[in-house]
């Protein structure tokens, strides 16, 4: 297993895992056709206007997205990370990285990649400053929940959002 700056990894060898087969990079605009793909079927109610919209958002502001990449172009995950600037529930300092979506294709789950990309961020993190990283689930999405849990996340709370017409 090869590191590279950003903390990702690759190999070439044959008899190697699919996690070690993976190469976990930054986001390129190449990568868009992909990455929407991915996005679809993680939020497959948000219009796909709203998917190009909040990409842009994201490559312009100071976060960063990570791709997980089987073949040349041939994407299988992906993780955003906004910077949040107001108040990040459960955190001691802000800014603070967010994990606004992470995302492992079906046939690729359970084999270390959505891990990957959280410790790959969790490296891009801690070389810009930050001391911690945060995220959401829905309160329902159990599997959601274990997993963060499993990756070391610890939950700080619960909430439920409203919007008023006006």
């Amino acid at each position: 297993m090869t590191a590279n700056p950003l903390g990702s990894f690759s190999a070439a060898e044959p008899g190697r895992s699919m996690t070690e087969m993976t190469k976990i990079r930054i986001a390129e605009s190449s990568d868009q056709k992909e990455w929407i793909r991915m996005r679809k079927r993680l939020w497959p109610e948000c219009a796909t206007e709203r998917h190009t919209l909040e990409m842009d958002l994201i490559l312009a502001s100071q976060g960063f997205v990570l791709v997980a990449e089987l073949s040349k172009s041939h994407l299988v995950g992906f993780a955003e990370i906004s910077i949040r600037r107001d108040h990040v529930e459960g955190t001691r300092k802000s800014p603070a990285p967010y994990l606004e979506g992470w995302y492992v294709d079906a046939n690729y789950r359970g084999k270390g990649i959505g891990k990957a990309l959280i410790k790959t961020a969790e490296g891009l993190s801690l070389e810009k400053g930050f001391i911690e990283l945060a995220s959401d689930t829905d309160v329902q999405n159990q599997s959601s929940i274990e997993i963060h849990k499993q990756i070391g996340f610890r939950e700080v709370g619960r909430s439920v959002h409203f919007v008023k017409s006006l």
